[in-house]
């Protein structure tokens, strides 16, 4: 029979040591943690990593007094909270592991000085025994030396990267860290090569000169800076613009309280809040730093100090999302991502004036509402009488490979993709007729029966809400539909696609109301399958009447899946493909 018994004291150090150490990133931070909450201005650190990895970290912090020094690895050991704290933490390390866990899987030596001692004084400690304490030369501040990481765990050991990876999970963590401390200077070595120099030395503005040193100034150029205060929370830092994107959220920072987090539904929320304007596997890079009363997180929720827990995060996210989106509106990238009209109408009169109105003229089909406008024609009988400038996007000249058009201004050619720029007009305009109530159905001369394939129970619970995008329907005997109605700026489309389409998206979600963000999830859907394809052959009448309802559409420089839908290409920039400047 089994026993419950207590565990050995080193196989419970082996524990605690894997959930604070993973790998020699995770002593970097927990090091440099340790360094910030001293007061630390000024940090180096040295990573070998040839045949053993060392790991170095010198600060000019506070220092530990030789009193205390042998107590810093003891577990649970900390100065840095009391009795009363663990619900108003105020600084990054807490827990008095970090040392204690560095110190079960490797060697450490720390030399430490304060500003009251007068002479540093050296501490080694191995698989958590103190070998020796004495006097050393030392100025003030802390540098400790890390060696023989995992010597008596091989197979943690066996599981590490190459050192070039490993190197790369160092610099991304000392970048971010430096991020959120742009009032510390950072400077990185890797086996004497300086790698990461971060000087502190514009006192003004310094997030924003840290953003650029480390994120670059394309990062810097091609995102929004956005500063919002709400009571006790404050909210500060950059997102980048739809066409600055990322296959990953790895460049992407999330600060709260000086403290690097990752938590996947903040990420959620910013994603979402792009809804529109990026591919579902693109990302945007932000980096955004969060204040909250401290009383308000909790940061006690794992060793590694990477998750944390909020007293209302219901109250935050909807803050989050409305700052982001109401930042991208701002910068007219998108228009308002509300389009519940039970939502809109309590606007008042002034937000209201925020929203997109102009309307967008849209016929039965696709062949009716291409046909050009008489004042848009062009003059072909005098080349010379049509100015190129007065439309955004030009005049097309001409389509290539039955894909994109070919459009001419004063100055520049512009290539736009047919089918990516249809898309974003009709989803725009079922958004607004949306908004405004004003969806237009075209009855079907012959109603189409559909066999649904999966839960009916998706379609008929949701009733009402199909019915306000456009779509009339009833039941008809078991597991069918009878489909009467259709918006009607989808002209002849495929009822069974629109109807799969609707399936997804009802059976992603899950829910009995089509919230904001699935109304565009389900309008983006749409509109990609019934748009202009790729391989149909437009007129001269028809790419221009095309470009002219780009020119009325929010977000016309982008496809529902954050594609361009047009790109320029100056005079300048083709003489200089031919050499000609």
């Amino acid at each position: 029979m089994h026993k419950i018994r207590v565990l050995p004291t080193h196989i419970i150090d082996s524990i605690a040591a894997g959930e604070v150490i993973e790998r020699p990133y995770s002593i970097v931070k927990e090091l440099l943690e340790n360094s910030i909450d001293a007061k630390a201005e000024n940090i180096e650190i040295h990573v070998e990593n040839s045949d053993e990895i060392k790991i170095m970290i010198s600060d000019d912090g506070k220092g530990i007094h030789e009193k205390d020094l042998e107590l810093c690895v003891k577990r649970h050991a900390t100065s840095k909270i009391l009795d009363n704290d663990l619900l108003r933490i105020r600084t990054l390390g807490f827990r008095g592991e970090a040392l204690y866990a560095i110190a079960s899987v490797s060697k450490i030596e720390v030399i430490s000085k304060t500003i009251d001692m007068d002479n540093a004084v050296k501490m080694i400690v191995e698989e958590n025994k103190v070998l020796s304490i004495k006097p050393a030369k030392g100025k003030n501040g802390t540098h400790i030396v890390v060696k023989n990481l995992f010597k008596n765990f091989p197979v943690r050991k066996k599981f590490l990267s190459n050192a070039k990876a490993e190197n790369y999970y160092i610099r991304e963590v000392i970048k971010s860290i430096a991020i959120s401390n742009p009032k510390i200077s950072f400077n990185y070595f890797e086996e004497t090569k300086p790698k990461l120099v971060l000087l502190n030395r514009v006192k003004e503005n310094n997030f924003q000169n840290r953003i650029i040193e480390i994120l670059g100034k394309d990062f810097h150029e091609s995102s929004l800076f956005l500063e919002e205060k709400k009571g006790l929370f404050s909210m500060q830092g950059f997102i980048s613009i739809p066409t600055y994107n990322k296959s990953s959220w790895k460049d992407s920072v999330i600060i709260v309280n000086n403290r690097i987090i990752k938590d996947r539904k903040i990420l959620g929320l910013i994603k979402a809040a792009y809804s529109g304007l990026l591919a579902g596997n693109r990302f945007p890079v932000v980096v955004l730093n969060l204040s909250f009363p401290h009383e308000e997180v909790d940061v006690n929720v794992h060793p590694r100090k990477t998750e944390i827990g909020f007293l209302d995060r219901k109250k935050f996210n909807g803050i989050l999302i409305k700052v982001l989106r109401n930042r991208l509106e701002s910068a007219g990238l998108i228009n308002s991502g509300i389009y519940e009209k039970k939502l809109f109408n309590q606007f008042s009169h002034e937000e209201k004036k925020n929203f997109y109105t102009e309307p967008i003229s849209f016929s039965q089909n696709t062949k009716a509402y291409l046909k050009t406008e008489p004042e848009l024609q062009m003059e072909k009988s005098d080349e010379k009488t049509v100015d190129y400038d007065f439309y955004r996007l030009g005049f097309a000249i001409t389509q290539i490979n039955k894909m994109f058009i070919i459009a001419q201004t004063q100055n520049k050619i512009i290539l736009i993709d047919q089918h990516a720029a249809h898309e974003r007009i009709v989803l725009e305009s079922l958004k607004l007729s949306y908004l405004q109530n004003k969806i237009e159905r075209q009855v079907l001369l012959m109603p189409e029966i559909l066999e649904v394939e999966g839960n009916i129970r998706l379609f008929l619970d949701n009733k009402e809400k199909i019915y306000e995008i456009g779509i009339i329907f009833e039941e008809y005997g078991d597991n069918a539909i009878l489909v009467r109605e259709i918006p009607g700026i989808l002209g002849k489309i495929s009822i069974k696609e629109l109807f799969d389409d609707l399936y997804i998206q009802l059976e992603k979600f899950d829910e009995v109301n089509l919230s904001n963000y699935q109304i565009e999830k389900l309008f983006s859907s749409i509109a990609c399958h019934n748009s202009i394809r790729a391989g149909r052959k437009l007129n001269i009448e028809e790419m221009n009447n095309l470009l002219r309802l780009m020119e009325k559409t929010p977000n016309a420089g982008q496809c529902n899946h954050g594609r361009p839908t047009f790109v320029e290409l100056s005079i300048k920039d083709i003489e200089k493909l031919f050499g000609r400047t």
